[in-house]
């Protein structure tokens, strides 16, 4: 039988500048929220938490990914939104039920027990089988394997069944269904046309001039993903743009007065990019912070934590800080953490934040990009993509960091690699 490539992400070529432009969180590992996430989501484990992916994207550049991109498993269950027809593709299996405001895309690799609504037109792949509620209420089409929940559609609808029905396939207003078994449930149709060819013996309702046929055989060609490799696209390139930066030498300073106001003080270069580097404890309670740009079009911000304990690299920020205008500098600030291993934001937070290694929470919002080992947040991540530029590092010996990298095929969920793991000790070493 041939195969179908499908998915609502493509393999594609991203450069890590990319990534940051179009992506509001990637997360090496596994991901859960209780709050909103304003753009796109990638999560290279498992999805076990969600509210609202996809909330105000605007600010994103356009991409071929999904709202929302999970490179492992949906396990949350519970209902969640996917918003201005952002679509998802979820490699594994998914329990949780998505409600698809805008129509779009959904993709799941393996088994669905999850209901799907669209309130506009989609397009359903679901690899293994379905036992939850597909309601496509504006048309679109349906591939799935074995059927024991219910498929709904309506205005010339086409669904694909590859497999046996047992359970409920409504039609209305025209289209096809293809069924690759046999039917023991209930199909109905308003219109249109049945095509079966295992046996009959469940109850078909054929009205407005709908027929049923038995056929020799279908040709339902398989869906094979086309997420792509996440470490080849999304992991690997940045773990190493954090080392990278953590590579290029500091022009500009900081300032801490006795009474709590820390100044970061750009001194932009020719290129218009202003890099600092500093610890963890200079953010000390009851401070406010202020970032001067001084015409700092790209500010870089390495951050050692120095408060490590063996090799836990764990850094809070006091709840009581005070960052002055987060929004304003959040598009041209990137905090590259380090050798952080946990990371916790309890007050809002401007500009994009790398920190491949660490566990990532936040209680109050970040504005800018997450990139992080795993995330549990409480809070929004807002869409602010960082738009400076990054800096090329080969004065420094190192490689450019805006290098592309190309996602190969067939898809490769790789998570943690052995380099990875020598990088991570190598950074802890540094403190």
């Amino acid at each position: 039988m041939t195969a179908m490539a499908v998915g609502a992400a493509q393999a594609t070529t991203l450069t890590t500048a990319n990534i940051f432009s179009q992506f509001d969180a990637v997360i090496f590992g596994n991901f859960s929220t209780s709050s909103e996430i304003e753009g796109r989501t990638v999560v290279g484990g498992n999805l076990i938490g969600g509210t609202t992916f996809n909330m105000n994207p605007a600010s994103a550049a356009a991409s071929s990914f999904a709202a929302l991109s999970v490179y492992g498993n949906a396990t949350a269950g519970g209902s969640e939104n996917i918003n201005n027809g952002g679509g998802f593709a979820i490699a594994g299996t998914s329990n949780v039920s998505f409600n698809l405001n805008g129509g779009g895309s959904a993709y799941v690799g393996g088994s669905n027990s999850g209901n799907l609504n669209f309130s506009g037109a989609a397009n359903i792949t679901v690899g293994g089988a379905n036992s939850g509620t597909l309601n496509l209420n504006s048309g679109g089409s349906v591939y799935t394997g074995t059927n024991t929940g219910t498929i709904a559609g309506a205005s010339s609808t086409t669904m694909k069944i590859n497999g046996n029905n047992s359970a409920t396939l409504y039609l209305n207003g025209g289209g096809t269904v293809a069924l690759n078994g046999s039917n023991t449930g209930t199909i109905a149709l308003n219109g249109g046309s049945l095509s079966y060819t295992g046996t009959q013996s469940g109850t078909l309702y054929l009205n407005s001039g709908a027929t049923a046929t038995k056929v020799a055989s279908l040709d339902l060609p398989t869906p094979v993903s086309t997420l792509g490799s996440f470490a080849s696209t999304f992991q690997t390139p940045l773990a190493a743009l954090s080392t990278q930066l953590s590579g290029i030498a500091a022009n500009s300073s900081t300032t801490a007065s006795p009474y709590g106001a820390i100044a970061f003080n750009a001194a932009p270069d020719a290129t218009g990019t202003a890099v600092f580097g500093i610890n963890s404890s200079l953010f000390s309670p009851n401070s406010t912070v202020t970032i001067n740009l001084a015409g700092a079009t790209s500010v870089i911000i390495n951050v050692n934590v120095d408060s490590c304990v063996s090799t836990n690299c764990a850094f809070a920020l006091p709840n009581s800080l005070n960052f002055i205008n987060p929004t304003g500098y959040a598009a041209t600030v990137l905090w590259n953490f380090v050798n952080a291993t946990s990371l916790n934001f309890p007050t809002e937070f401007g500009g994009s934040v790398l920190a491949p290694l660490a566990a990532v929470s936040n209680s109050a919002p970040i504005d800018g990009t997450v990139v992080a080992a795993s995330f549990a947040g409480s809070a929004v991540i807002r869409s602010r993509p960082y738009t400076g530029t990054l800096p090329n590092g080969a004065a420094q010996g190192l490689t450019p960091p805006g290098s592309t990298v190309r996602a190969p095929e067939p898809a490769s969920l790789l998570l943690i690699s052995t380099g990875l793991a020598s990088l991570a000790a190598i950074r802890r070493r540094r403190r």
